[in-house]
C-alpha cells in the first residue's frame, strides 16, 4: 500500500512539473531606498513621483528599506521632512527603475551644495564565506578618505566626501575597520561582517568630531550555497544515514553523506558558516512549519548541508529542516526549508507542489513568535540545471524558499529527478 502512495505521488509531481514554471517577481520590477550622506542638511521627507512609494523623516546616517517598483522612469522629490506633499520640492532627479536592480538614492554634499546621486547596488552572492563591502563616503570631516580591514584589498583609496566606493569582498565576524582620512586621524572601529551578505559601509562624521562607520546590511543569503538539487525524496529500502552533530548544537547533517575531499575542511567550513546565525535552541531559533493549505503542521530543525556540499531532507520524514548556514525564517535573505516528498510514503511535503501564489506559510519561533509569509510562486526544475543563485542568491527582505523533490522517479537510485521549489515573500 506505501508502495502504491508513493508511486501516485510521483506520478501526480511529474505531471504537475508540467505548469510549473519559474518566479518572475524580478522579471517586472526594481527596488529602490533612499541614503542621507548630508552631516549639516535636516531630516527630509522624499517621495517618488507616479507611485505609493515615499520616505519620511530621513535624517543624517539614515539609509531607508528597499521599495519595489515596476519597472519605468519616476521622478524623485525631495522636501524638508512635514513639508507639505503638494509644496515646491527642494531637489529632484530622475531614475530609471530597471527590472530586477536595486537603486540607492543618496542625498549628498554639505546643505549648501546638497545633490542627489543615483547608486546603482550589486546585491548579487559574494565569493562563498565572504561578505560584499561597499564604503559610502558621508563625512564632510575626511575631504577624502582611506578605508581598510585586515586580510582584504583596501575597500576605498582617496575616496571623495558624497562618493561612493567599489564592492570588495572581505573576510567575515568582527572586523576592525580602519578610517585613514586626508590629514586627520586614523580611527579604528569595530564592525561585524557576516558570511554571504552585502553592506554598504556608511563613514559619518561623529558628534563632537572625528569619524564613525556604521555597517547597514544591504541583503543576505547563505554563507556558502550548497551545491546542485536538494535531495528529498526515497521510497522504499533502507533508510538513507545521516550523521548528527553534539545535541547541544542543536544542527545535524541531515540525508545522505557523499564523501568530500577533505571532511575536516568541510566540516569547518559548515560550522564558520554558521557562526553568527540564530542558534536552534535560543529563543529565536525556528521550530515548527505550518501550511494549512496543505494541512502541514510540522516540527522544523536547523540542518547543515552534507559534507559534500549537497543539502539533504531531515532523516525523519515527517519533519522539516532550515538551512542554518542561511538566514533564519523571517530574517533578511533567503530562509531555505526543505523536506521529504515521500519515504516509504507519503511524507512532510507530499502536496507541495499543490501550493498556490496566495497561499500562507508560517514559522513558528521558539519564544512564541511567528514568521509569516505569502507564496508569490512555485516551480520545477531538473536537479542537473537546480537554479542556485535564484533559490539561495541575497535578497534585500525576508523570503522564504520551501523545497523538496519531484518530476519522475528513478526506482533504482530511490530519487526523483527534479526539485520542486515554492517562493514566499513576508506578509
Amino acid at each position: 500500500m506505501r508502495r502504491l502512495l508513493t508511486l501516485l505521488i510521483a506520478l501526480g509531481l511529474g505531471a504537475a512539473l508540467g505548469w510549473l514554471a519559474p518566479p518572475a517577481a524580478a522579471a517586472d520590477t526594481g527596488v529602490l531606498r533612499l541614503a542621507h550622506l548630508s552631516p549639516d542638511s535636516p531630516a527630509v521627507d522624499v517621495t517618488v513621483d507616479g507611485s505609493t512609494v515615499s520616505f519620511a523623516g530621513v535624517g543624517y546616517g539614515d539609509v531607508t528599506g528597499y521599495q519595489p517598483l515596476p519597472a519605468g522612469t519616476y521622478t524623485v522629490e525631495v522636501r524638508g521632512a512635514g513639508a507639505d506633499p503638494a509644496s515646491r520640492p527642494v531637489l529632484t532627479t530622475t531614475v530609471d527603475v530597471q527590472p530586477g536592480t536595486a537603486q540607492t538614492i543618496a542625498g549628498v554634499g554639505t546643505f549648501a551644495d546638497l545633490s542627489l546621486s543615483v547608486l546603482h547596488d550589486d546585491l548579487s552572492a559574494p565569493t562563498a564565506g565572504r561578505a560584499r563591502v561597499r564604503v559610502l563616503a558621508g563625512a564632510s570631516g575626511a575631504p577624502t578618505l582611506d578605508v581598510g580591514v585586515p586580510g582584504s584589498p583596501p575597500l576605498a583609496s582617496s575616496l571623495p566626501f558624497g562618493a561612493a566606493g567599489g564592492y570588495v569582498d572581505v573576510p567575515p565576524g568582527d572586523v576592525p575597520v580602519r578610517l585613514s582620512p586626508t590629514g586627520g586621524d586614523v580611527t579604528t572601529v569595530p564592525l561585524t561582517f557576516e558570511a554571504g551578505a552585502v553592506y554598504s559601509l556608511l563613514v559619518l562624521d561623529q558628534d563632537g568630531g572625528g569619524l564613525t562607520a556604521v555597517a547597514v546590511r544591504d541583503a543576505a543569503g547563505p554563507a556558502a550555497p550548497p551545491v546542485g538539487g536538494v535531495e528529498a525524496g526515497v521510497i522504499g529500502g533502507t533508510a538513507l544515514p545521516s550523521l548528527g552533530l553534539p545535541a547541544a548544537a542543536g544542527l545535524q547533517l541531515a540525508g545522505r553523506l557523499s564523501p568530500p575531499a577533505s571532511p575536516l575542511t568541510a566540516l569547518a567550513g559548515a560550522m564558520a558558516a554558521y557562526s553568527g546565525r540564530p542558534v536552534p535552541g535560543t529563543p529565536a531559533s525556528p521550530v515548527r512549519l505550518r501550511i494549512p493549505a496543505i494541512g502541514v503542521d510540522a516540527p522544523l530543525a536547523g540542518l547543515l548541508p552534507e559534507l559534500g556540499g549537497v543539502l539533504a531532507a531531515p532523516a525523519d520524514p515527517e519533519q522539516a529542516g532550515w538551512l542554518a548556514a542561511g538566514p533564519a525564517p523571517g530574517d533578511v535573505g533567503p530562509a531555505v526549508v526543505t523536506g521529504h516528498v515521500s519515504y516509504r510514503g507519503p511524507a512532510v511535503f507530499a502536496r507541495l507542489a499543490e501550493l498556490a501564489p496566495g497561499d500562507r506559510v508560517q514559522v513558528v519561533r521558539a519564544d512564541g513568535t511567528t514568521a509569516s509569509f505569502v507564496v508569490t510562486a512555485v516551480a520545477g526544475y531538473p536537479k542537473t540545471a537546480f537554479p542556485t543563485a535564484t533559490v539561495y542568491g541575497p535578497t534585500s527582505d525576508p523570503q522564504l524558499r520551501l523545497v523538496t523533490c519531484g518530476g519522475d522517479l528513478d526506482p533504482a537510485a530511490h530519487s526523483y529527478a527534479d526539485n520542486v521549489v515554492v517562493y514566499a515573500d513576508a506578509g
